[in-house]
């Protein structure tokens, strides 16, 4: 009977010692560095994180007002209400792991990162503005964005979908692009570059494929078209004409820096 209830105490004071650990042997600090450490290490990318009104809470829980993203010295994006929990089995292995929660805008992110560069990150119907980074195409757009990213040592990878753009205005000169409704693709990051492994956009006058590396802010990208020619006008076929490659077939270069 002695034994069982020394085994009680043992089992029961491994959360508390855990818990002491962390309330009064951790600093804030640490903590904070290590989270912002593990987003930005990620793809071995030029990305910049900054954590704003952080605090520990009880039970291995952290808060910040802000975690705010900047790649290439350029505002990515920005989560408010952030809120997320560490898990103990690390803390005992003296590693960081830590599932969240926060807003984009209106939207919605969750996800789980695991010190030093590994982890998950969901989105959930962001509006096009709440990524700012997005704007540095050149394109003006509302609409919103959900998109799944898996962070890795060596690059981070993208899959998004927007189902329902609406483009205002593009300094890119692409023909018939504000017909386009709805976006989804997949895109990696490594280093300083973005690879554009595929990107699909759909809408009332065709359908398009956008390709290619956007290397230290330098896009070298090629846009497939394939277009509904029933649905064109005079001065859009004019304009596809000159990148014909067969009938139904048009690919159009894009190429130069990014718009900032």
């Amino acid at each position: 009977m002695l034994k069982v209830r020394h085994i009680l105490y043992f089992v029961i004071g491994i959360p508390a010692f855990i818990l002491l650990v962390w309330l009064f042997a951790i600093p804030e600090e640490v903590i904070r560095e290590r989270i912002e450490d593990a987003i930005s290490n990620a793809g071995q990318s030029n990305i910049n994180t900054s954590l704003k009104g952080f605090k520990k809470g009880l039970f291995l829980t952290v808060h910040a007002d802000s975690l705010d993203l900047d790649f290439n010295s350029l505002p990515a994006l920005t989560i408010t209400n952030l809120a997320g929990c560490l898990n103990p089995r690390y803390l005992i292995k003296k590693q960081l792991a830590f599932s969240f929660k926060g807003k984009m805008g209106t939207g919605d992110i969750s996800g789980l990162l695991n010190y030093p560069a590994d982890g998950e990150i969901k989105i959930e119907k962001a509006e096009w503005n709440a990524v700012p980074y997005l704007t540095h195409f050149g394109i003006k757009t509302n609409g919103y964005i959900s998109a799944a990213i898996l962070l890795k040592k060596e690059s981070a990878q993208i899959t998004f979908r927007i189902p329902d753009l609406d483009i205002q205005e593009s300094a890119v000169i692409i023909p018939f692009i504000n017909s386009f409704r709805r976006v989804q693709g997949v895109l990696s990051v490594t280093g300083n570059d973005i690879k554009l492994d595929s990107v699909s956009l759909e809408g009332d006058k065709g359908y398009a494929r956008l390709k290619g590396d956007i290397r230290n802010n330098i896009m070298d990208l090629r846009l497939e078209l394939m277009p509904n020619i029933d649905k064109l006008n005079t001065i859009e076929s004019m304009l596809i004409g000159q990148y014909i490659v067969s009938p139904g077939y048009y690919v159009i270069p894009i190429k130069g820096p990014m718009n900032y």
